[in-house]
């Protein structure tokens, strides 16, 4: 399987609103490739898509290919897509399939599905506004919120930068439901600050954003993103662990930094000594001691530091 195929899809379906798991959102995606290599694409084409591909293209053993392509069409033709087109001269939103047909055959390992006619439109009759990029570059990716934003984003890669996203409309575009990481302490924890760190970590793009307040509220969202050079891809280094030690001192420096406590906001009612513990237990995890990269080197952690340990 050639695992530098293209991606292309409709701005339209780009800036879509939907709830899809990481395995649902990779067998689409494995079937849109697929589908560009049909000629004349209708909703009637059956398009396969095997464990073995599966397996190859997102690197996880077949036996999981199996389970996660089965898993995926037992949810698959139940879930739709929101996105906003045209009636006349009114801006319209169309709630959609993803596809008209769904099946399975257990013994090979296969899926058979029919894509519906508007993802069809939305894949194959492009005009002006659609989007690219290599499969291979969503393929190590492990949270579903990660394909998302990337595709979000990488649609502004010319411009460097994104339109301002309102919070509320970037949840919907992320698939997150009203109940889901309804703090903003969470959302940017547990999704926005996870998607970025495995996007600058395994893609082609270098991703940070900026956060707009109305009051003390943050409203809009809007991402910086640059394209990697060969170099920065290869030689990106790999954080160590913090010491017992450096985890108290910068847990109590974070704790007391504006610009981290606006960010990392503390729940009303919890002390700076729970606030702080709070800090240090998430900087056990590697991943926040990536992701408060920024707010880290403020409070003097640099790489060195660790390296002197």
């Amino acid at each position: 399987m050639d695992t530098s195929k293209l991606v292309v899809k409709d701005n339209a379906l780009i800036d879509a609103c939907f709830n899809l798991s990481l395995v649902e959102q990779r067998l689409l995606l494995l079937a849109i490739t697929e589908a560009r290599e049909v000629n004349n694409l209708s909703s009637s084409t059956a398009i396969e898509v095997t464990a073995n591909q599966y397996s190859t293209q997102f690197k996880i053993h077949e036996k999981e290919a199996y389970n996660a392509l089965k898993t995926a069409c037992d949810l698959l033709f139940e879930r739709r897509f929101s996105y906003v087109d045209r009636y006349k001269e009114d801006r319209l939103i169309k709630k959609v399939r993803w596809v008209s047909e769904l099946g399975y055959v257990e013994n090979k390992g296969l899926v058979l599905l029919n894509l519906s006619d508007t993802v069809v439109s939305l894949i194959s009759r492009l005009e002006n506004q659609f989007t690219k990029y290599h499969l291979n570059q969503v393929s190590g990716f492990k949270s579903k919120y990660s394909i998302r934003l990337y595709e979000l984003v990488v649609k502004w890669l010319a411009n460097t930068v994104t339109q301002k996203y309102e919070v509320v409309n970037l949840r919907e575009k992320l698939g997150l439901e009203p109940f889901e990481y309804k703090t903003m302490s969470l959302f940017k924890v547990n999704v926005l600050d996870k998607a970025l760190t495995e996007i600058n970590a395994k893609s082609d793009l270098q991703v940070s954003y900026e956060q707009f307040k109305s009051g003390r509220t943050i409203t809009h969202i809007q991402f910086k993103i640059k394209q990697k050079s060969a170099t920065d891809t290869v030689k990106r280094n790999k954080v160590k662990e913090m010491t017992a030690k450096q985890i108290d001192m910068f847990s109590d420096k974070l704790s007391k930094l504006e610009s981290f406590q606006n960010y990392y906001i503390a729940d009303a009612g919890v002390s700076m000594t729970e606030y702080k513990q709070a800090i240090a237990a998430k900087l056990q995890d590697q991943f926040y001691v990536e992701a408060w990269g920024k707010y880290l080197a403020d409070v003097g952690f640099t790489k060195k530091v660790l390296l002197d340990k």
